[in-house]
């Protein structure tokens, strides 16, 4: 089975304990990351293997594994597994050393005794699989770069031959670069935060030099009106009966352009007596179909005026601290049903909110 090592990796990478029949177990044990002060090494988390000779009994794991590989019968799978392990206790009797690539290697000493050594430059457990160490200043390092500026200035005092030009070099340029590091990965760790959270990039899909400016404060969009540029006067009627309603007689209105920089004036009191609501607003329909969701207004109002370039009638609303963008207000379940085929055929994407 030449796949053998290739399928033990990877069960030992997602499993604790894994058997090969009538041969032996490896067990596995989580350690936690560590710090060596002294080396400047950080160590992620790993897993650490031990053998154990007296784990013989099948609990299927491995055989089954070797099925959905292979695509053999089970039977024949088992089959080949025992002449696996036929072949690898022979080699230990022979005094040969077992290597499982990626996983260690398996000895047999003469007083019977099994002695396993794990392969350490694959990190086996899956939380952490594929960290490597990572190096920082040591106080080894710290220390040394102490007594060679103490010697120095002992050497100065005592006019003995300084410490040569070419190391003092290497000990700064190694500080510059450290100091270099840190400063490119400050400003990524910040943005890497400050986006998410502080931007609606995610939302919006748009991103401005702004957004990148923590001390940037947005200011929210205003609107204003523009007056009309038609002049209404109201007849005012003050009792009318209902059949004057129904002649069309109550209200007269008189149209007529305004001259430029001519206050507009809209008189619009009725009194009318004798007569009940009859005609009422139609009520709009009870859902909405929203496209998107603001947190701040402006961006809102862009994604309106965007919309309304493709012949709709958007709406905006405020729902807490999001501004959500309607495709429009309509009146009945049919209109409401063909705002959304039209919104679909546009390449609008929304959901539709109840209220």
């Amino acid at each position: 089975m030449t796949n053998f090592d290739k399928v033990l990796f990877d069960l030992l990478v997602h499993h604790n304990c894994v058997i090969i029949p009538e041969f032996g177990g490896f067990i596995a044990k989580r350690v936690s990351s560590q710090i060596d002060y002294e080396k400047g090494i950080i160590s992620p988390p790993s897993k650490h293997l031990l053998f154990n000779r007296f784990l013989t009994a099948d609990d299927g794991l491995l055989i089954s594994s070797f099925v959905q590989s292979e695509g053999e019968d089970y039977d024949a799978v088992k089959t080949k597994i025992s002449n696996v392990v036929s072949v690898l206790d022979k080699k230990l009797s022979n005094g040969e050393e077992l290597t499982f690539k990626h996983i260690g290697t398996l000895k047999r000493s003469e007083n019977g005794n099994y002695v396993f050594k794990q392969d350490r430059t694959f990190n086996m457990l899956a939380d952490a699989y594929g960290l490597t160490d990572l190096d920082f200043v040591s106080a080894k390092e710290v220390k040394e770069e102490i007594l060679e500026e103490e010697s120095i200035l002992i050497s100065d005092n005592n006019h003995i031959e300084p410490v040569s030009e070419n190391k003092n070099r290497t000990i700064g340029v190694k500080k510059i670069l450290r100091y270099a590091a840190v400063a490119c990965i400050l400003p990524l760790a910040f943005y890497s935060f400050w986006i998410p959270f502080k931007s609606d990039f995610f939302s919006s899909g748009l991103i401005s030099v702004d957004d990148l400016n923590p001390f940037y404060t947005k200011e929210a969009g205003k609107y204003e009106p523009k007056p009309s540029k038609h002049i209404i006067t109201v007849e005012n009627k003050s009792t009318l009966s209902h059949k004057e309603i129904q002649d069309d007689e109550v209200v007269k209105v008189e149209e007529r352009v305004a001259p430029k920089d001519e206050a507009i004036v809209v008189e619009t009191n009725l009194s009318i007596s004798g007569v009940s609501s009859g005609v009422s607003k139609k009520a709009p329909y009870g859902k909405q179909y929203i496209v998107g969701c603001f947190a701040v207004k402006e961006n809102a109002v862009n994604y309106k005026n965007k919309i309304e370039e493709d012949g709709f009638s958007p709406t905006i609303s405020k729902s807490g601290r999001l501004y959500r963008v309607s495709m429009g207000i309509t009146y009945s379940k049919e209109e409401y049903n063909l705002l959304i085929a039209k919104v679909i055929s546009k390449g609008y994407k929304g959901w539709t909110l109840k209220k």
